[in-house]
């Protein structure tokens, strides 16, 4: 890619560049980048985004001499960007070290040789230069005016899979919506503005973060939210093992820092849930064994599940579930003391039977809104 940039003033005074729409592109999240010219020189500038300008390019222009309106070629290569300044703006052969004018000769005044009044001769009239004014940019004359939109971030499709949609941007506005509610959540990345613009967006209750990569997450300021690409893409492969929903990346947002220790952090409490699943399973295969209409102790159950690995703890609370609607099960006769009402097996085919035609319910009352 290859741009065009002619120098101001201030450019050539202060030994900058302004941040153009091409330059804002490529330098986006730098704070130095390597310009290289011609000869290979190479020149570690900063990227000053508060001030929309490139730094450190003054011992480029004098070395090649460069004056207001001419023009320099960017070619960005990679993380380097080569300067190329136009023929116009390399010094002619023959011509003098120093850029000021050649004064024009002087012709000295002497007296006639008839005696008459001498006359001198005056200056020649200097020579008439058309000078070619080349246009400042766009960006330099018209600042406030809004520049081409900015790419979406790269995690828009990833938070898509997790149930964010993308509203607009910068800052870039996410929405899931939950029914009666929704979860807001605005980013914005490095050099597209200062952390302040978050501001209006908290006071609507939105969750607010900066959006950078792992890297620069000690960059962050102190009170501002952070959340990292590989954070989120952690969590996309997360949802292929667990049900996630915008809920989980919610309570995550709460803490301000989505990075990923805290998408760690998640998992291993899914896997905890999970595991409860796991535990109630192997209870039900220890009822099982048991006829139905028959009488046990809740002590000597919890003795049978400690000889299949069980804590008795899971034991007490597969009872209390299995006593509850929507199973009723187990019917309590006295303290410690159940009746098994149904078979494990017969029970789930009938719980399985009340959550089809509940899942039918659900499609036709969908259907007709």
């Amino acid at each position: 890619m290859t741009a065009r940039y002619v120098l101001t003033s201030t450019c050539i005074q202060t030994g900058t560049m302004a941040l153009t729409v091409s330059l804002r592109q490529h330098l986006l999240g730098k704070e130095r980048v390597r310009f290289v010219d011609e000869d290979g020189e190479v020149y570690e500038v900063e990227v000053d985004w508060k001030q929309g300008v490139v730094r450190g390019l003054l011992p480029y222009y004098q070395k090649r001499r460069l004056a207001v309106n001419e023009t320099i070629l960017l070619h960005f290569r990679g993380e380097e960007v080569e300067l190329k300044a136009t023929p116009r703006g390399l010094p002619r052969l023959g011509q003098a070290e120093s850029r000021e004018p050649a004064q024009p000769e002087r012709r000295e005044a002497r007296p006639a040789a008839s005696g008459k009044e001498s006359k001198e001769i005056g200056d020649p009239k200097p020579e008439k230069r058309r000078v070619r004014v080349t246009p400042y940019p766009k960006e330099v004359l018209f600042p406030n005016e809004p520049q081409r939109a900015l790419e979406p971030p790269g995690v828009t499709e990833d938070l898509r899979r997790l149930g964010f949609l993308l509203e607009g941007g910068p800052p870039w506005v996410y929405k899931a919506p939950l029914g009666r509610r929704q979860v807001l959540l605005v980013l914005l990345r490095p050099g597209e503005g200062e952390p302040s613009l978050l501001k209006s967006y908290r006071q609507q209750g939105a969750y607010v973060a900066i959006l950078a990569p792992e890297s620069q997450k000690e960059g962050v300021p102190e009170g501002v939210g952070y959340l990292s690409p590989e954070a989120v893409s952690r969590l996309v492969r997360l949802k292929a093992r667990f049900p996630l929903s915008p809920l989980d990346l919610e309570d995550l947002l709460r803490e301000g820092f989505v990075d990923l220790e805290a998408v760690e952090s998640l998992e291993d409490r899914l896997v905890a849930e999970l595991s409860e699943r796991g535990a109630f399973a192997a209870f039900l295969l220890l009822l099982s064994r048991k006829s139905m209409g028959e009488v046990f102790l809740l002590a000597d159950l919890e003795a049978e599940a400690l000889e299949e690995g069980l804590i008795p703890e899971v034991v007490r609370q597969g009872v209390e579930v299995l006593s509850q609607p929507p199973f009723l099960v187990l019917k309590r006769l006295s303290p410690g003391e159940f009746l098994l009402r149904q078979g494990v097996e017969e029970a789930l085919s009938d719980l399985e039977a009340f959550a089809q035609g509940l899942r039918s319910r659900l499609s036709r009352v969908r259907g007709s809104f």
